[in-house]
């Protein structure tokens, strides 16, 4: 199968032609040129980090956790690939950091809850009180209302909804889910408060 390599961020696609447009800086198709086994290969990683803030709670947790809680949660996307001749990156982090935050801005400043948390149509019922359940001038950041299966996004709302409990661990599913094919994700790292879970792909 052919590789086409995105000459602005060094994705790699594979496939019979190049993608119509690149899925990470959304260049034309015109910008990616075939990858040949000519040449040193240099495969190393590019790491990013994103701050998210956000709110939780853990349904069913004996402890304090089981309250309504924030946090500053950092995420850490490490992408591996070979390293692009023409501009020098595996993909440029600013790259990563604007296509994964097409995604990732649904968590921040946002509630997390479990579809079945008590607390989920109560906090609808005061947002559709306060006239901002559908949205509002001040709710700025908004990305795409994704729902893949594990997590859905309301992001009228600011308010996405888990199947599991919203620890860094299961939290780390549902970014990995997310981003998995666009980007060549080797390794996520999740840290928030005292904790933090990583897992390799």
């Amino acid at each position: 199968m052919k590789k086409w390599v995105c000459a602005k961020c060094g994705y790699v696609h594979a496939g019979g032609s190049a993608p119509e447009h690149c899925p990470v800086c959304h260049v034309p198709a015109s910008q990616f040129k075939e990858k040949t086994e000519d040449g040193e290969k240099r495969v190393l990683r590019s790491i990013t980090k994103f701050d998210i803030q956000y709110a939780h709670r853990f349904l069913g947790y004996i402890g304090e956790a089981q309250y309504l809680h924030g946090h500053t949660g950092t995420l850490t996307i490490e992408v591996e690939g070979e390293v692009n001749s023409t501009n020098g990156f595996v993909v440029a982090c600013n790259d990563i950091k604007r296509h994964a935050w097409e995604y990732l801005v649904n968590f921040d400043h946002a509630i997390i809850l479990q579809k079945e948390d008590p607390i989920l149509p109560e906090l609808l019922k005061v947002y559709e009180a306060q006239g901002i359940k559908g949205g509002s001038k001040w709710n700025t950041s908004v990305g795409p209302a994704f729902d893949t299966g594990i997590a859905k996004a309301y992001p009228e709302c600011r308010l996405v909804v888990v199947k599991k409990v919203a620890t860094v661990e299961n939290l780390i599913e549902v970014f990995h889910a997310l981003l998995k094919d666009t980007l060549n994700i080797k390794k996520l790292t999740f840290k928030s408060g005292d904790n933090t879970a990583s897992c390799e792909y």
